[in-house]
């Protein structure tokens, strides 16, 4: 068995992605009106020309004088507002006022005095109105400009990510590997009542050991797999789970503050919590893993959670989520490698099946 496996769930993050693709849809759009009209800006100040081609991308240059340079400005200013939030953070109700103005820009245009007209032109200024409509919709849902919500998107891409990654890669060198002895511990545990070792739990059966936390959709989901295993192991295969710090706080992570993202999380009835903050007291990240573990996890599996010097979690490098199959004598026997990509608790049920076959022999 490969010790670092890309084995994660593509369900667990199916309802993210919907909202990253749709996010950048609306971007597209914002982007997409500047640059139309920017371009006819251009050509209705500086030319009197009318590029019929273009009108077939929603481009206006068979407009007819006087009202053409009058026309331009709008253009002009209309393109520059929609861009504005590439540099600064702008009052969504601005831009919604600039999309419903582009709304009906392009409904009256059709009524304009023009050179000449197609009848597929008037299909292009309709479908502009309403996509400019729904881009002003969606400005008003979210409360902010769908670049700027592209921004907390390439913010997530280029630092939030690659710096979770780091944090990964760092501790990930001395990590226990397949064949090393699983160093032990000792937590309290979320039922606020007792504490538990790792010796202790391991020292009569096969562990499975799970580390993460309710702000990582994959670690979430995961846990209706992780229930399912224990029905079917619990007599051979005692299970463990570590409550670590969040990798997705909504003070933290870019992409939390969209209401989007809220939504369809919802509506898909995904597991995932995004509305905890990253705790900054042990009674806070006691609170999150009671919570988890009350709404997400078997009652008889114990779940212990880490002290705020988070040194469980950078000893097993468990977050985002991360899971270990130890053996009675402290062994590691799988170690998929680090979380979300290999993260996946139904990929241990033959791994669990071949040790278990092994012990009977």
């Amino acid at each position: 068995m490969e010790q670092y496996e890309q084995i994660m769930s593509i369900e667990a993050v199916i309802p993210f992605v919907f909202g990253y693709t749709l996010h950048g849809v609306f971007a597209g759009i914002q982007i997409g009106f500047a640059s139309v009209l920017l371009l006819s800006c251009g050509i209705n100040l500086f030319s009197d020309k009318d590029i019929a081609w273009l009108r077939f991308v929603g481009i206006t240059t068979n407009i007819s004088l006087p009202s053409r340079r009058s026309i331009a400005l709008f253009q002009l200013t209309a393109s520059s507002l929609l861009l504005l939030p590439l540099f600064f953070e702008t009052p969504f109700l601005l831009t919604v006022a600039i999309f419903i103005a582009i709304a009906t820009f392009y409904f009256i245009y059709p009524r304009l005095p023009r050179h000449s007209s197609n009848p597929l032109s008037y299909f292009i200024c309709y479908a502009a109105v309403l996509l400019s409509l729904l881009a002003a919709g969606m400005t008003g849902y979210e409360e902010r400009s769908p670049l700027l919500s592209m921004v907390d998107i390439a913010q997530d891409i280029t630092t939030f990510r690659p710096q979770e990654q780091a944090w990964q890669n760092k501790h990930d060198v001395d990590a226990p590997k397949v064949g090393d002895s699983a160093p032990n511990f000792s937590l309290p545990s979320s039922n606020g009542s007792s504490s538990y070792s790792l010796d202790e739990i391991r020292s009569d059966k096969l562990t499975v050991l799970f580390l993460g936390a309710n702000s990582c959709p994959v670690f979430s989901a995961g846990m209706e797999d992780m229930n399912r295993l224990y029905s079917k192991y619990n007599e051979q295969v005692n299970f463990l789970g570590v409550y670590v710090s969040e990798p997705h706080a909504v003070d933290e992570w870019p992409l939390a503050r969209t209401h989007m993202l809220k939504f369809i999380t919802s509506s898909s009835a995904h597991p995932v919590a995004i509305d905890l903050k990253q705790q900054a007291t042990f009674a806070d990240r006691h609170w999150a893993a009671s919570r988890f573990k009350n709404t997400l996890l078997n009652k008889n599996i114990p779940l212990l959670v880490d002290r705020m010097d988070n040194a469980i979690n950078n000893t097993w490098v468990g977050r985002p989520a991360r899971l270990y199959l130890i053996s009675q004598s402290g062994e590691i026997l799988y170690n998929p490698g680090k979380g979300p990509y290999s993260f996946n608790p139904s990929h241990l049920e033959p791994i669990i099946d071949q040790y278990l076959s092994k012990q009977h022999l």
